[in-house]
């Protein structure tokens, strides 16, 4: 299978045979490494192209200038869609700032400098190794008088430390004696959306290494600084004596040019160590911090960097791997994601959270989503829940702008944004409608906050943050609810759900849903911690008959169901549009996630699941008739027009026991950017769709569903799958589940604490540390020590 050019060699490396100008921006994104922190797009170090090269620490953010140009050409995009007279005022938008490239080495042979479309390439292997998040490209290439010269470059943001990248550079002649130059440091002239908002403030040479720092943009004047430190000699030597060392900084390039005399078959090894600090990361002197960096990568190697970094990286990348047997595209297709669902993980601060493109790119300029809540988070919840806390802590560091929200809404409580960057004010872009209305991003934290202790169970953490965001948000929803007097019945107008064709809907089916959840649960924690609340309901001023406004409300709270035909109507009147989409007009807007230019507001089509999320995501209790009639309607209805729609249908399908259907969608899921099927993979990964593919095997393959008394299973399978084997934490307690078509086993850590609670179908067993629950389809199940 081939894709972008790409091949897996085997089930870890994922490798380009030839250099492609035309695949190269996709391989720049789907090669990106990076550590949570950080994330280096895949750029060639000999020249990071404009486009292609990238270089984004999470949450550090600044303003440019954003050209929005649109044709509203039919009635859809002018009273739907687009707020043309925003749109008149729309000039700048906050964004991701790419800070400089680090990645540059440029080697000069005989007068001609290194590039792959210069000369001739006589071989050429790149690879990503996901078994340690290593990115490998072994070249060998002849300039235009012959010369024959093997590169081997190597390169890693280290999971032992945030700010630390290393890279190794081997080069041998092979055919000749020649001097050569190697030019080894930093490009300055990175750009973000064509401009360059970052100023260069300082940048000193001393000694073997490079040290920057630059005011990142205007507006927030963030701070970062870098330091490379260097090293060049024999593949068996420290130092080569012959090297003659010469700083350069000229035309925006702080760097080092290396001179020495190059000897046919000898191999000679260049490593950077790199490091960047800013000032979102600590309140010290930047130059301190960096000048501490580069003290102690003068007595370390990349070598000493790389055992440290997979110490780290190879344990948390097995708490995420999914392993199949007996079907090496779906085995390695979702390895894939598992890497890119891993590199999206901040794990040591909650300055930002998740965002629809990670670190990969600047699409959707590194904004935080409702994304992060339902489709990244449970991930993490259900394997690295130390880390999982990250994403909730920075939604609690934001309560005051959301209680501002809300309050410049005319609301009670906390109304968290649709985007938002480092600031948690909202940053959506003001000339669209629809974000401004999907409130369900509010009850998205609160479901979040919920999915945590679910499978947590750590009730300490909630007491202390989670009720505050819980009672905020019912504040808020309490204040958002109208009343029908005629119908005796609480309702919610004029929102957007999950799909964004449709904007201002009354009773969007998602939204309902999710607000009665949060409510009802909401209620259930406040009369189980009881006093153990008081303080945070005197900090908030939390009055005694707030509960029951939360219970009356949940209570007469309109949840969308016809009883007669079993059917969720997505909002009111979604019933009476027509079925069919009419196309008018062709522009789209240019920048709109719609498949066709048409009449949405007059149509079923939507753009993504929305009542099927429901099933999905909150796995909704309904009678199977009635989840099975849902699926087979809304499937038919929906143009996936978003990524996040696959993952949703895969696991409706295994929950109906349908595999073909089932597997189809897991593969789109993971295959998303591999197979470039939304045209958008240059500007970065669907970090969201990535950790789709993990639940689609979880919760739709094995049925996995976490509960706050057991974990329980009701196992589906693909026929022709041998095996499919993962990992999972709950309470505490880590387990390894193994699937196959006549089995289930989940066999409980030797090391756990206490005892694992789980069902298997109808049957409940508690697994102490070591011990295998094995079910057997149809017979029953035995344990064993």
């Amino acid at each position: 299978m081939s894709y972008s050019g790409l091949i897996f060699e085997d089930k870890y490396r994922l490798m380009e045979q030839e250099y492609s100008l035309l695949h190269e921006a996709n391989v720049a994104a789907l090669f990106t490494t990076g550590n949570g922190y950080m994330g280096v797009k895949a750029s060639l170090e000999e020249y990071g192209s404009l486009g292609i090269q990238g270089f984004w620490i999470r949450g550090v953010m600044d303003e440019v200038v954003e050209v929005r140009i649109t044709m509203c050409d039919n009635m859809y995009m002018k009273k739907y869609y687009v707020e043309e007279d925003r749109l008149k005022k729309f000039e700048k938008q906050e964004r991701v700032i790419n800070l400089l490239d680090f990645l540059l080495v440029r080697f000069e042979i005989g007068g001609e400098t290194f590039y792959p479309w210069e000369g001739k390439v006589l071989s050429w292997k790149r690879y990503l190794d996901l078994s340690d998040g290593v990115l490998h490209r072994e070249v060998v290439w002849e300039n235009t008088k012959g010369r024959q010269t093997r590169f081997d470059f190597q390169r890693f943001a280290s999971f032992a430390d945030d700010h630390t990248y290393c890279m190794r550079i081997e080069m041998e002649p092979l055919n000749y004696s020649e001097r050569v130059a190697v030019l080894s440091g930093m490009d300055l002239r990175t750009k973000s959306n064509g401009q360059i908002p970052q100023k260069t403030i300082r940048v000193e040479h001393t000694g073997h290494t490079i040290r920057q720092e630059e005011i990142v943009g205007p507006k927030y004047g963030f701070h970062s600084a870098t330091g490379i430190c260097q090293s060049f000699g024999c593949a068996d030597h420290r130092e080569n004596p012959d090297a003659v060392w010469e700083d350069v900084y000229e035309d925006g390039i702080a760097a080092q040019r290396i001179t020495f005399e190059g000897k046919q078959g000898k191999t000679y090894v260049l490593e950077k160590l790199i490091a960047t600090v800013t000032s979102r990361d600590t309140t010290k002197e930047l130059s301190a911090c960096i000048n501490a960096y580069m003290d102690a990568f003068a007595n370390s190697s990349c070598q000493q960097e790389y055992e440290k970094h997979c110490a780290v990286y190879q344990e948390l990348f097995s708490k995420l791997e999914i392993q199949i047997q007996g079907d090496d595209r779906a085995d390695r297709a979702i390895r894939f994601s598992n890497y890119h669902t891993l590199i999206s993980l901040e794990r040591n601060d909650y300055v930002h959270s998740f965002s629809a493109k990670g670190l990969t790119g600047e699409m959707y300029n590194n904004f935080v989503w409702w994304d992060a809540e339902i489709f990244q988070a449970p991930v993490f919840q259900q394997t690295m829940p130390q880390y999982s806390k990250n994403p909730l802590l920075f939604r609690y560091s934001h309560l005051k702008e959301a209680r501002e929200l809300a309050a410049k809404e005319g609301c009670k409580g906390a109304r968290y944004p649709f985007t938002t960057g480092v600031t948690g004010e909202e940053t959506v872009w003001i000339d669209v409608r629809h974000p401004l209305l999907q409130i369900h991003c509010v009850s998205d934290v609160g479901l979040s906050v919920l999915n945590y202790l679910t499978a947590t169970g750590d009730d300490d953490f909630v007491k202390e943050y989670g009720m505050e965001m819980l009672l905020e948000i019912c504040r808020y929803w309490v204040s958002r609810v109208n009343w029908n007097e005629d119908k005796k019945r609480y309702e919610i107008l004029q929102v957007t759900g999950t799909d964004e064709h449709h904007p201002y809907v009354d009773n969007n089916a998602y939204t309902n849903y999710s607000v009665y959840r949060v409510l009802v649960e909401t209620c259930k924690l406040l009369d189980a911690y009881g006093d153990a609340l008081e303080k945070v309901k005197r900090k908030i001023g939390f009055r005694s008959d707030e509960k029951e406004e939360f219970s009356h409300v949940s209570e007469y709270l309109y949840l969308p169901l016809n009883e007669e035909t079993g059917m969720i109507p997505q909002f009111d009147g979604y019933f009476e549009l027509s079925r069919e989409l009419e196309v008018q007009g062709g522009s789209k807007s240019g920048y709109t996630q719609m498949k066709q230019a048409g009449l949405y507001n007059k149509s079923q089509v939507i753009k993504q699941p929305d009542v099927l999320m429901l099933f999905a995501y909150q796995n909704l209790e309904m009678p199977e008739t009635i989840y099975r009639r849902n699926l087979d309607y809304y499937q038919g209805r929906c143009e996936a027009a978003s990524s996040l729609s696959y993952c949703v249908h895969s696991i409706c399908y295994a929950d109906m026991d349908m595999p073909e259907s089932a597997y189809g969608y897991l593969m789109e899921t993971a295959e998303m950017d591999l197979e470039n099927m939304h045209g958008g993979t240059q500007d970065g990964i669907h970090s969201g769709c990535a950790a789709g593919a993990w639940m689609a095997v979880v919760r739709g393959v094995a049925g996995m569903k976490m509960t706050s008394g057991k974990v329980v299973f009701t196992p589906h399978y693909i026929p022709w799958w041998k095996e499919v084997t993962f990992r999972c934490v709950w309470h505490g307690q880590g387990y390894r589940v193994t699937l196959n078509n006549q089995t289930i086993q989940v066999t409980a850590d030797a090391e756990n604490p206490g005892t694992l609670e789980l069902a298997i179908y109808e049957k409940e067993y508690a697994l102490s540390a070591g011990e295998t629950a094995e079910y057997l389809f149809p017979t029953v199940l035995s344990i064993r020590g």
